[in-house]
């Protein structure tokens, strides 16, 4: 531990350019390790992917070339039945000449023995009741009975043609054709990797056998079957015509790049691997973990495989008798070592190719480390000018060697700094205006409370005179006079209070667009109105706000008529609601009327302070306006350009207890 902590200490101690040299190592390694990890990853996935799906194919078409020589033997037994005098030499039991039958039978043991056409193993001709008329190759040997065979049996039952797979007891394969004893006799071969076979599992052969029906000339009667069979035990037609159909007799290092094989069971009785000894490996076994995934539970196998002396990337699919019995195996496979060889080649080239570029990212990122020492230099001066206070200090774009996007951030830091001081003092210049107004509206609450009780003797004592006084007395015309300067006063004095009160009215759950809505119904057929375009522009779903609605109709009211005062009958009034994030609703009010000077706009909520003509105006509305929406614990703005309008935006908080609110409505602090 002592000398790990040491080595930190060490490292912590490095320069700057060295750390930076020492992480480019450290990343470019770990980048090279883990692009070679995926990359193996990556090419093991899919080299086994492609083998596997080629083999899927070859095994396709295996079974293709299969079953196409089953249908090759219906053919030749389907034009012999049909394009001969069989059904009358059947019924006339003419067995001397059905010997043109014994032409389809192929000499000698081979597979590879006879013409195109002669290629059957054996041939028989039974009547209705299944008793042989005639074999072409054991002629002497006729009259016993083969409905125990089942694609005999089911011919004669159901009357149409049928073929199948099946297992043929080897006495009845030697009594259909003797000459086929040599290739029913096989030795079987065990290694330590193949399953556990019983040694009479070669007791049967496996034979390819068509049994088609023969009728009378009318189709209806069954006359008798005409039976043909090819053996397939050592008969490696099959097998070669699949490896020569996929594999094209391809070798990879001396050996067959695709085999196939053909199993009774699980013994191998027609295949063209290879022993060591170059013969073929007929008699030898599936290796136990094949044989217990196909033989046993009757499912295919793909995957790789051991088979004979190499691994092969294998598929192997079972072969069922007509009464759906599993008899046998196909199987194709591909030789594993030349995928493993080209898979090892791409795993080598990878490394090489991710091992350059290390070095290469290494060299660049020096280089890079430098010019990174050489931008911090630069912008630890420009922090230091922002620190000192010049928030107006730009970076050249000649000072950092072109590197503009850095340029461009740096200033864009600067910039924003210095609006958000910008912004900064702005705020503060308005809770300095909102603690002045504060001041005045405590101040204007403590004057109105001490000058309404003299106002209101001076009204009751004034209005006691009047009536006092004669009608054609020359001091009425005064009195009345000093009483409605009195009203005048108390009015004034009343908006005072309303300035600094508390909304007095039941404080509940509105929706502001109703309120805005009822306002402008109040106001827009009167005859100032009249020539105003009024847009409004208010979204729905807004949640609800807690307030007093009749001091808000109030506050939108004194708006609304002062727009229409500065637009003089002509302009366009636009009312806008919005929801900000999820907690305020924003009013803006805005008209296209001449608008404030900029001087005047820190006194426009001042009380006794307007820019209407003398008379036109207490001064108040906005004050009293301001005082409404500071109770309600919302904010009112102003925005104005001189000579194009004027814009008041007011933002109320939510209703805690509103469950109206819209995602779809709400929008960002930003969107202002």
């Amino acid at each position: 531990m002592k000398i790990n902590h040491e080595r930190v200490r060490r490292l912590l101690k490095l320069d700057l350019q060295s750390r930076l040299a020492f992480g480019f190592l450290i990343a470019a390694c770990l980048t090279g390790i883990f692009a070679t990890v995926i990359s193996i990853w990556t090419i093991n996935k899919h080299t086994i992917a492609e083998v596997e799906n080629r083999v899927r194919q070859d095994m396709n078409t295996a079974k293709l070339i299969y079953n196409n020589k089953i249908d090759k033997i219906m053919y030749l037994v389907q034009f012999t039945a049909e394009g001969s005098d069989l059904r009358e030499l059947i019924i006339r039991n003419d067995k001397t000449s059905m010997a043109y039958l014994n032409r389809l039978i192929r000499k000698g043991t081979g597979a590879q023995q006879g013409s195109e056409q002669a290629f059957l193993d054996m041939l028989t001709v039974v009547d209705k009741q299944g008793r042989v008329l005639y074999r072409a190759v054991n002629q002497a040997i006729s009259g016993d009975n083969l409905l125990n065979d089942p694609v005999v049996r089911n011919c004669i039952k159901t009357k149409i043609p049928l073929s199948s797979t099946e297992l043929m007891p080897i006495k009845n394969i030697l009594i259909e054709n003797h000459e086929l004893s040599n290739r029913v006799k096989t030795d079987i071969i065990k290694t330590p990797q193949s399953a556990d076979v019983r040694e009479d599992s070669l007791a049967d052969g496996m034979v390819m056998k068509v049994a088609y029906p023969i009728m009378d000339k009318n189709k209806n009667v069954l006359i008798g079957v005409l039976i043909a069979g090819v053996l397939i035990n050592k008969d490696n037609e099959i097998v070669d015509k699949i490896k020569e159909t996929v594999y094209h007799e391809e070798k990879y290092k001396g050996q067959e790049i695709g085999v196939a094989t053909i199993f009774q069971g699980g013994v191998r009785i027609s295949t063209n691997v290879m022993t060591k000894d170059n013969k073929r490996a007929i008699g030898t076994i599936l290796s136990k973990e094949v044989y217990d995934r196909v033989i046993k539970e009757g499912k295919d196998w793909e995957g790789r495989a051991f088979v004979v002396k190499d691994w092969y990337i294998s598929t192997y699919t079972p072969i069922y008798n007509m009464d759906k019995k599993l008899i046998g195996v196909l199987f194709t496979g591909v030789l594993e070592s030349k995928y493993r060889d080209i898979q090892r080649q791409m795993i080598w080239l990878n490394l090489g190719i991710t091992t350059m570029g290390m070095i290469i990212a290494l060299i660049i990122s020096l280089y890079f480390g430098n010019t990174i020492i050489k931008r911090i230099r630069i912008l630890r001066r420009a922090t230091e000018a922002i620190a000192s206070g010049n928030l107006d200090y730009k970076l050249s774009p000649d000072n950092i060697s072109g590197f503009n996007m850095l340029d461009e951030a740096f200033n864009e830091m600067a910039k924003s700094l210095k609006d958000r001081n910008d912004q900064l003092e702005k705020m503060h210049y308005q809770l300095a205006i909102t603690e002045r107004l504060t001041a005045l509206g405590q101040m204007a609450a403590g004057v109105a409370h001490e000058i309404n009780n003299p106002l209101g003797g001076i009204l009751l004592y004034s209005s006691i005179m009047l009536e006092d006084v004669a009608q054609d007395s020359p001091f009425k015309e005064n009195i009345q006079k000093i009483i409605y300067q009195t009203n005048r006063c108390k009015e004034i004095v009343q908006s005072l209070l309303d300035f600094a009160r508390t909304p007095a009215g039941d404080m509940m759950p509105l929706q502001i667009n109703d309120v805005i809505n009822i306002s402008l119904k109040l106001v827009k057929d009167q005859a100032m109105f009249h020539g105003i375009e009024i847009e409004t522009n208010l979204a729905e779903n807004l949640p609800e706000v807690k307030g007093d609605i009749s001091r808000l109709e109030e506050v939108f009211l004194n708006l609304f008529i002062n727009a229409a005062d500065a637009m003089k009958g002509g302009g366009k009034l636009i009312i806008t609601t919005r929801l900000i994030g999820k907690e305020t609703v924003r009013i803006k009010i805005t008209d296209t009327g001449k608008g404030i000077d900029e001087k005047h706009i820190p006194h426009i909520f001042e009380p006794f302070f307007t820019t209407k003509e003398p008379g036109q105006g207490t001064g108040l509305g906005l004050s009293i306006a301001y005082g409404i929406i500071r109770k309600h614990k919302g904010t009112i703005d102003v925005e104005c350009r001189n000579g194009k309008g004027i814009t008041f935006i007011i933002c109320l908080p939510v209703s805690k207890n509103s469950n109206n609110s819209s995602d779809n409505d709400a929008i960002s602090d930003s969107d202002k």
